[in-house]
């Protein structure tokens, strides 16, 4: 009885949009791509759940890019600009 509950239940969440891993993105400049690059291989949860630097990011497409992410040279600033304004470290008050 239960069993059937939790699937009834999972699929009304995924039927809302509630259940979907697959997070949207917020506008800005290399959004598009950023969507377009990233879902080829994964969803976006990765990328809207991490909090990283420029220097992280940039790192982390630099490795995406060796396994075959395509995107193009003169891509990756837009795309770290867009990722550290939206899923950046959010800066510590210094006292």
């Amino acid at each position: 009885m239960i069993p059937r509950l939790l699937i009834a239940l999972n699929l009304c969440l995924v039927a809302a949009g509630i259940g979907h891993a697959q997070d949207a993105l917020p506008d800005g400049e290399g959004r598009d791509t950023v969507e377009y690059v990233c879902s080829q291989c994964h969803d976006l949860l990765p990328i809207t759940s991490a909090r990283k630097t420029p220097d992280q990011w940039r790192y982390v497409i630099t490795t995406m890019i060796n396994q075959g992410a395509p995107l193009e040279e003169y891509e990756i600033d837009t795309v770290v600009r867009y990722l550290a304004e939206h899923f950046g470290q959010e800066e510590t008050a210094t006292p």
